[in-house]
């Protein structure tokens, strides 16, 4: 038993209970269970209740928290992982090497994948074996070079409470959480709020600082700044506008502080490449697509909210990034493509193919705060040129459950990347296709052997020039339409301390995050 870390948590938090609550803004997840993540807004809370095999330090290194050691053997075939000793679930039952097999096979389930298949590369690992109760042993039949990624998405769960069921979704424990974190859950969390305590059995090496979390959801908030007054509020994300008025000290001089960092992250247009259900099935219509982004309005913006447009799948902040990539769309381009693949306007000024069928399509967005949004600009550059678009708009979980069924032809909503590229590979792959990651319907053989190869290259440059490869394909092919990397924007409370962000923008998922915060007198 490790006395003085135990000691450590204890004394934080029998000095930090009687604190008030850190009160976060968060728009709403779908779960606190970390084998059905879907989103990072689940991350957001997960990531303090739950600790991870090894986490990364705010320059995106990666750095061991439930793990004391891994060792790799036989040129990356075998690996051998050494969990802390002393460590229990918040139940106080022992954290095992049974625990984590588990885990991994849980996450390797098609009823669990159905749902997040954000976690592919670790399915991607061969083969777990406990040998011991702190020993776990992975054999891969090919060396991996995402091997700490994959370890990072494998967030451990205790394997007598996360049997998983028929209909995962429904379990009572995705919302009753037990973990293995500094923070638990007071009571039953929902979609829209969860109240986080500090836990006093807490024995790792990254403990919190604060008494206690409360967060909720306030997406269809708008009285921002009395929150923040009445303390309703400490940190939150806020629209560009509430932003650069806070940012100028018209608004909140002394209460709050805007503070802004880009994410790996990016506003996207993802595309229906199935013949079968979208006319965007024609590679022409997409690429005429890909030629209508709103680059001007975006660019006008700039001059008082700095963002990037997109020129490739992954943005500045990933190593996957090529900065070759950097040609402006063109709507003239765009009319061209459309009168070289035979789709005519007609006599209402929509175009028509051949078979006489009309350039109509439907886009499906979540709820904006910002008008016009993404998919209202698409559709009035499309209009220009003879594509009708309808915008419907669904709450953020609805837009990408109809992406996920493949219905309609456009989804506009932002999309947060990851640590390693390869955990991307789900929306582009055929095995994505199986478990509907794969929201385009895009296949091509090329890109799975491409993303194959990437994953089983342990050289760095080479790794990183096989996801180029990957860029010009998807570039080339359109089954997404990346638009402006995403600026995380936050107010921060006065009193809130200890905010910082990673190298991929994030201020959680990583040490010391939201751990690291408190709240000063």
């Amino acid at each position: 038993m490790r006395w003085p870390n135990l000691l450590l948590a204890l004394s934080l938090c029998s000095a930090l209970f009687a604190g008030d609550p850190i009160r976060v803004a968060v728009n709403e997840w779908t779960t606190l269970n970390p084998l059905l993540i879907t989103q990072n807004t689940d991350t957001e809370v997960v990531d303090l209740v739950f600790d991870r095999l090894v986490t990364i330090d705010a320059k995106g290194e990666f750095i061991p928290e439930l793990l004391e050691s891994w060792t790799i053997l036989k040129g990356g075939r075998e690996v051998v992982l050494k969990l802390r000793p002393g460590l229990t679930w918040q139940d106080g039952r022992p954290i095992e090497a049974e625990d984590v097999v588990f885990t991994w096979k849980a996450l390797r389930l098609p009823r669990v994948r159905q749902i997040a298949d954000t976690v592919a590369g670790v399915a991607s690992l061969d083969s777990l074996t406990a040998e011991g109760p702190l020993t776990v042993r992975i054999r891969l039949k090919r060396p991996l070079g995402t091997l700490l990624s994959d370890l990072y998405n494998l967030i451990p769960v205790p394997r007598h409470l996360y049997q998983v069921g028929a209909k995962p979704a429904e379990a009572p424990i995705n919302f009753l959480p037990v973990g293995s974190g500094p923070y638990r859950v007071v009571g039953k969390a929902t979609t829209k709020r969860v109240v986080l305590e500090c836990w006093p059995g807490y024995r790792g090496n990254h403990p919190g600082q604060a008494a206690s979390f409360e967060m909720w959801d306030a997406s269809e908030e708008q009285a921002i700044l009395s929150d923040f007054q009445e303390e309703r509020l400490h940190y939150a994300a806020v629209p560009a506008l509430r932003y650069y008025l806070v940012r100028k000290g018209a608004q909140g001089a002394g209460l709050v502080q805007a503070m802004s960092m880009p994410q790996a992250a990016f506003q996207a247009y993802f595309l229906n490449c199935d013949p079968k259900r979208s006319l965007l099935g024609d590679l022409a219509v997409r690429k005429a697509i890909s030629e209508l982004v709103p680059w001007q309005y975006l660019a006008r913006g700039q001059r008082f909210l700095p963002s990037q447009l997109a020129t490739c799948f992954w943005p500045p902040a990933s190593w996957a990034y090529d900065s070759d990539m950097h040609r402006l769309p063109q709507v003239s381009r765009a009319a061209s493509l459309l009168d070289a693949a035979g789709w005519k306007p007609g006599s209402d000024g929509v175009r028509q193919d051949t078979r006489g069928r009309r350039l109509v399509l439907l886009a499906y967005q979540p709820p904006q705060t910002i008008r016009p949004s993404n998919a209202e600009l698409l559709a009035t550059q499309a209009a220009s040129v003879g594509i009708r678009i309808e915008v419907r708009t669904l709450p953020f979980q609805a837009v990408t459950e109809k992406a996920s069924n493949h219905e309609g032809d456009i989804w506009a909503f932002g999309w947060a990347l990851s640590l390693d590229p390869d955990v991307d590979s789900p929306l582009f792959t055929r095995e994505g296709y199986r478990t509907k990651a794969n929201m385009s319907s895009y296949l091509n053989p090329e890109i799975d052997r491409l993303f194959d190869e990437g994953r089983h290259t342990l050289d760095p440059q080479a790794r990183q020039q096989i996801y180029h490869r990957i860029s010009k394909i998807i570039d080339r092919d359109v089954p997404v339409v990346p638009i402006h990397v995403i600026q995380t924007r936050v107010l921060v409370h006065r009193r809130l301390r200890g905010v910082v962000f990673n190298s991929l923008g994030q201020s959680f998922a990583f040490w010391p995050g939201r751990r690291g915060w408190s709240l000063a007198p």
